[in-house]
């Protein structure tokens, strides 16, 4: 069976997460807009595609249809966390080399996958980060007690394939870091890192969209932890930001060949900020109205962190 119906823009997501949240709202947008757009959409799942090489030419299957008209544009939602070079990147390399635009490329996301690749590409640029080590192997935890020292305690630990706040730790001291290395799993490295303390419980997820920032969010923790996530039980609150932090957030957007990208940023007690992390699939819920009640208990939630500086 033959298509050569062409779908102008796919959005492609992976099994692990079509069901999630995120992916649903997205497809569900995106099908809003194409119809409204009057273009031709498809929703694909990574497990669908069949790569080909035949008589030299590069091709494509989904389930049976061998497809002859390619997407225009195409929409990627993998697992960061789990990206698999040999699988996932193999998809998305075939695409690219079909002609097909993708948002975000496969290079753009590798950069992301791992959160000391991404400092990797950050390094050099002029970019401000927290000072930060890793290493080489699998079982090199233990030996960086005494190389990371250099942080000063309490240090921030990091697994590097971590998500949504998890496998993310502050060590108080060498004892501490003693004892995470009998707990921890070991299947990725860790990375040690510098404590910004005056940005505890709280950072400014910033959306950029084609190197234009869309959208900010103050994100607090509300139970003490370091980590802000939502996804952790941290409330979040749209905000105004700095030209400086909008700015710094453009800049890492671009060193890492982002289309579609969420960067964390640390705040300072100077009113600078520093990069955490970059996101590859960030996702920001749209504002709903809130009755009057709901927004004053989650202005309280946030009343004792101060808002980035406004412009």
């Amino acid at each position: 069976m033959c298509s050569s119906v062409a779908a102008k823009l796919w959005f492609l997501t992976d099994r692990r997460i079509r069901e999630d949240y995120p992916q649903k709202e997205i497809l569900r947008a995106l099908k809003a807009k194409c119809c409204e757009e009057e273009l031709d959409f498809r929703a694909v799942v990574m497990d669908e595609l069949v790569l080909t090489i035949e008589q030299g030419n590069l091709g494509l299957r989904i389930n049976g249809e061998v497809i002859t008209a390619y997407p225009q544009v195409v929409v990627v939602r993998v697992p960061t966390p789990w990206v698999q070079s040999d699988s996932d990147i193999t998809v998305l390399r075939h695409l690219e080399k079909m002609g097909c635009r993708l948002m975000n490329r496969p290079q753009a996301i590798l950069n992301c996958v791992n959160k000391f690749w991404t400092f990797q590409e950050l390094a050099g640029h002029g970019v401000p980060l927290p000072d930060t080590f890793s290493y080489g192997g699998h079982e090199n935890f233990a030996k960086m007690i005494d190389e990371a020292e250099v942080l000063e305690f309490p240090m921030v630990v990091k697994n590097t394939r971590g998500h949504r706040g998890k496998a993310v730790f502050l060590a108080r001291d060498k004892h501490h870091l003693a004892d995470l290395t009998h707990l921890i799993r070991h299947e990725a490295p860790y990375l040690f890192q510098k404590y910004v303390k005056e940005s505890h419980g709280r950072d400014v997820r910033v959306i950029v969209v084609g190197g234009r920032v869309v959208g900010t969010m103050l994100r607090c923790s509300t139970d003490g932890r370091m980590q802000s996530n939502c996804s952790l039980g941290g409330v979040g609150m749209m905000c105004s930001l700095s030209e400086q932090g909008k700015q710094l957030a453009i800049q890492v957007s671009n060193i890492l060949g982002m289309d579609v990208c969420g960067i964390d940023l640390l705040m300072k007690d100077d009113g600078s900020f520093c990069v955490c992390e970059a996101n590859a699939n960030p996702f920001q819920e749209p504002k709903k109205t809130k009755t009057n009640k709901q927004k004053i208990t989650q202005r309280k939630k946030l009343s004792f962190f101060p808002l980035p500086d406004d412009e």
